[in-house]
């Protein structure tokens, strides 16, 4: 037989031929052959074709959690394709976990990567007509522990296929076993000795138990794993050594452990979700199989395990799905960023239609006012008098305020709307400034021709408060008042009163607005604060619907709150609750 080799590969060929190494390459006829064992093996058959991605792969282990790898193969048509390659489950998962966090598998082809390829490309591979003796023996001979948890690439008539190393030498040990009572004395004791170092090398953890769960006989693998000495376990309790408590130190009865049931009910068990406990009193978690152990005339004589750490294949599942989960937390709050945005595009693109469309109707009135005026001007200037002029003059100038006003509103929502109006607080008498206010706001309807006494007593202002020191952004507050409180003098026909009461309660002031005028109807309250919204009970009353937008804005930027009441043809309340001092 010849010993294991490497093909020899070249790094400039982008697809180098496989490099599995064969173990016999040339076997003579003999008995039992690696087809003895076919049964016993479980030959999974994966196959990818060797042009694979990484993002290819990462799905198949994915789907197929028990998968011991997959093969790569030039032609999946072929069902005798000697595979290309071999990617095992326990080497991607050693890449994944080098991967940082949030990396995902790309589009790049397994083949691309020439280290990886080139590892992926040796791999051991037996075929069902060497001889078992010799492909065990080469088996054996593979000193290295990295080598010794890859599956073996075993070729049949079927096509290729892959099987666990360990449990191929157990059945190799089991098949051995069976034989020994036909043969001599010393050649049980080779066999011992094989078996024991078939045992010896295998890279997992085995033991066998009796019936009773008595340790008959433990691998150094096992023994090291849970901290004991292999000699310190033979003839212990298996179930009160390693298996005795849950992963939160609930206790295991035994009549409920798989491992035990495996030699009661015939059947083998396999479990991937509990853990083994060391001397030291830690735990660590595993996957096992428990598998029934028979005499010759077909008794339950005990169970063997197999077992091994899956510490650090949990540790990267844990990673995988911390990974995937952040990813995911990501990707849900990257789109609701999107969708507000969208949503705030498009109230943004609404409202600027909105403001073209009422600025242009808005502005219109009042620049055909101005031009029939400057035309009527021109035309009869020798037969006009000069009060008929001044009036001309009078009606220019309110419509050009009247735009201004509009302009300064747009211009005032623009600024707010982008975030470039801040609250700038300061320190004032909030009394003595109402009523200042309200003296402004009389002159104003009075039309700036009549002293103010001839409106004094449309507005009645209250307060229990002589003094009251506030601390908010002045300007905003007067922009507040004067909105509502000009309303409510232009909505309520004279000489019906309107009623102005400042409150403090708490750290809060409340403004009282109260009016009897022609009310607001109750389908256009929800809208009431919207851009260019008005009552349609307003009829000719001149307003661009901006001001209470303007207040609504001003009040949410000092965390204030507005309410609205009306009753159509007896009057609105208006009621605006500040905080004291804003901060």
């Amino acid at each position: 037989m010849s010993s294991s080799f490497r093909l020899p590969l070249d790094l400039s060929d982008p697809l180098p031929p496989h490099s599995a190494r064969s173990l016999d390459d040339s076997p003579l006829p003999s008995t039992p052959t690696m087809g003895t064992l076919l049964p016993a093996l479980d030959i999974q058959r994966h196959v990818l074709p060797q042009d694979s991605t990484e993002q290819t792969l990462d799905r198949f282990f994915h789907n197929h959690p028990q998968a011991l790898g997959v093969l790569l193969l030039n032609d999946l048509t072929s069902p005798t394709t000697v595979p290309i390659a071999m990617v095992s489950r326990r080497r991607w998962m050693q890449w994944r976990s080098l991967l940082p966090a949030d990396h995902e598998p790309g589009c790049q082809h397994l083949v691309d990567h020439t280290e990886r390829w080139h590892r992926v490309c040796d791999y051991v591979l037996l075929n069902e007509h060497d001889v078992l003796q010799d492909a065990i023996d080469g088996l054996l001979a593979q000193d290295s522990l990295a080598e010794s948890e890859e599956p073996i690439v075993v070729l049949t008539s079927d096509g290729a296929g892959l099987c666990d190393r360990h449990r191929l030498l157990i059945a190799y040990t089991r098949l051995t076993r069976s034989e020994q009572i036909a043969l001599a004395e010393p050649t049980v004791e080779h066999l011992r000795r094989q078996q024991q170092l078939i045992l010896n090398a295998i890279g997992e953890g085995v033991y066998g138990v009796d019936l009773q769960g008595h340790a008959t006989f433990v691998n150094p693998a096992a023994a090291q794993m849970i901290g004991w000495h292999p000699q310190e376990l033979i003839g212990q309790s298996m179930h009160q050594v390693l298996h005795h408590s849950h992963p939160d130190h609930r206790s295991y009865r035994r009549e409920e452990c798989p491992i035990y049931a495996a030699f009661q009910d015939g059947i083998v068990h396999r479990v991937s979700d509990e853990v083994f406990w060391r001397k030291d009193g830690t735990c660590f978690p595993v996957e096992y199989i428990s598998t029934p152990i028979r005499d010759e005339q077909g008794q339950l004589v005990g169970a063997v395990v197999v077992f091994r750490d899956i510490t650090q294949r949990k540790w990267a599942e844990a990673l995988l799905h911390r990974t995937n989960e952040e990813l995911e937390h990501r990707v849900r709050d990257r789109t609701t960023e999107l969708q507000q945005a969208n949503e705030q595009l498009k109230e943004l693109s609404e409202l600027r239609s909105r403001v073209v469309t009422m600025v242009c109707h808005e502005f219109r009135n009042p620049l055909n006012n101005i031009l029939l005026s400057v035309s009527s001007l021109e035309r009869y200037d020798h037969q006009l008098t000069v009060d008929q002029k001044s009036s001309y003059l009078l009606g220019i100038q309110d419509n050009v305020e009247r735009m201004t006003q509009m302009i300064d509103a747009i211009l005032i929502i623009g600024r707010v709307e982008a975030k470039g109006m801040e609250v700038q607080p300061r320190q004032f008498d909030i009394i003595s400034f109402c009523q200042e206010l309200i003296s402004e706001l009389l002159v104003a309807a009075s039309g700036g021709d009549r002293p103010p006494v001839v409106h004094e007593n449309r507005v009645h202002f209250t307060s229990r408060h002589k003094r009251l020191v506030v601390t908010l952004d002045q300007c905003m507050v007067h922009s507040i008042l004067t909105n509502i409180l000009s309303n409510a003098i232009r909505y309520t026909p004279e000489p019906a009163p309107i009623h102005f009461k400042v409150v403090k309660y708490h750290d809060q002031v409340t403004f009282h607005i109260a009016d009897s005028g022609i009310g607001i109807p109750t389908e256009d309250i929800p809208y009431l604060f919207e851009p260019f919204h008005r009552g349609r009970n307003v009829s000719n009353i001149a307003g661009t619907g901006l001001g209470l937008n303007i207040v609504k804005r001003f009040v949410d930027l000092h965390g204030g709150h507005i309410d609205v009441s009306s009753q159509l043809g007896e009057g609105t309340v208006f009621q605006v609750v500040l905080p004291l001092h804003y901060s």
